[in-house]
């Protein structure tokens, strides 16, 4: 067996790793930081990482086609926008983007869909179609023009500035003149105040990335997985609803995330399982240190620790950690002749950095 785990939020901000983790007590991811084979990379935002480690084609991450046919829904040929509902607040003078689900109910997303929708029609040059699934606040716009802008992923904009990643481009001054007006118009909105009357955020903003169309498979009929993989992914894990479409749009075959590594179906030992547990995403956006620390012993109880045993006994050929920061990425990889250079004394979490 060949495990890929990608943990998202891994590489908490350099300046404070120190003071976040010097006191735990991580004994399996210290053993792989010290006799694995690392490589640092360029800093990507989450959605962006996945498409390129499935060789989706370059350029900006199609995130929305892929998300929506994710959740059920049918992309088709259109070209789509993530319209994600969220919370803008005030956070330390600045305006940012909150992480938290909303918790949206059905009533409140129909008067929601129904205000947005009306605004777009009337005021959207090539508006086409306007979906909120409800899934964690996901919506969607369905545009007939291809709009000139270049726009930050969610997850990139969560905890940060929101004027630094506000989208940029030709028509930038459109979408940004667009988004005021929906910011208002959400506002306006009664169900916002009956939410503020029960101490829930406020759905106040949409945030527009991720455009583009379904990709196109393999031109013989077999499908991106096909070609690429040649089949050797024996399952993917996770309840990320892109990782979902992408799974969905390859072929390639897809399960909840698990509780822990003893959850686990019983698997291919030929084959390879990509684990992706986005714990420590959140909190690391949100500088949350508390719930970081809490997340990562989870990690290491749930995975880390039996995938150590599962390497030294041999059951396990190797096992790969991708860590994803917001100032980089490490690519880790461990076989078990690694893991038996006991003369490799461990690596404090706290004590990486890249080069």
């Amino acid at each position: 067996m060949h495990v890929h785990l990608v943990l998202p939020g891994l590489l908490w901000p350099g300046k404070a790793l120190h003071d976040t983790a010097f006191d735990l007590e991580l004994p399996a991811l210290a053993r792989f930081f010290g006799r694995g084979r690392s490589s640092w990379q360029p800093p990507l935002a989450v959605e962006d990482w996945l498409c390129r480690e499935f060789r989706l084609p370059k350029g900006e991450t199609p995130a929305a086609a892929l998300r929506l046919q994710g959740e059920g829904g049918s992309p088709g040929k259109g070209y789509w926008l993530c319209a994600d509902l969220t919370h803008l607040k005030f956070q330390q003078g600045r305006l940012t983007l909150a992480g938290e689900a909303l918790d949206i109910a059905p009533a409140e997303l129909q008067q929601i869909a129904e205000a947005v929708s009306a605004h777009l029609a009337e005021h959207l040059p090539g508006y086409a179609e306007f979906v909120a699934t409800g899934e964690h606040g996901h919506a969607y716009l369905r545009v007939n023009n291809v709009p000139q802008i270049a726009t930050a992923p969610l997850s990139s904009a969560i905890g940060r500035d929101v004027q630094a990643t506000l989208p940029h481009g030709p028509e930038a001054a459109l979408w940004a003149r667009l988004g005021n007006e929906l910011q208002m118009l959400l506002h306006s909105l009664a169900l916002n105040r009956e939410r503020e009357a029960h101490d829930l955020p406020g759905v106040n903003n949409l945030w527009f990335w991720g455009a583009g169309s379904l990709p196109e498979r393999a031109a013989d009929g077999e499908n991106h997985y096909d070609v690429i993989f040649a089949a050797t992914l024996a399952a993917t894990h996770s309840n990320r609803s892109l990782l979902k479409g992408i799974a969905a749009w390859s072929g390639m075959p897809m399960h909840e995330l698990p509780g822990n590594a003893d959850q686990l179906p019983r698997m291919d030992l030929a084959g390879r399982t990509l684990i992706f547990d986005e714990a420590l995403l959140l909190p690391a956006q949100e500088l949350d240190a508390q719930a970081w620390r809490e997340a990562l012993a989870r990690i290491e109880r749930n995975w880390l620790a039996p995938f150590t045993a599962a390497l030294f006994s041999g059951r396990m050929a190797s096992l790969r950690i991708s860590a994803l920061g917001e100032e980089a990425g490490l690519d880790l990889r461990i076989g078990r002749r690694d893991l038996m250079k006991f003369w490799r004394r461990p690596v404090a979490l706290y004590r990486i950095a890249p080069p």
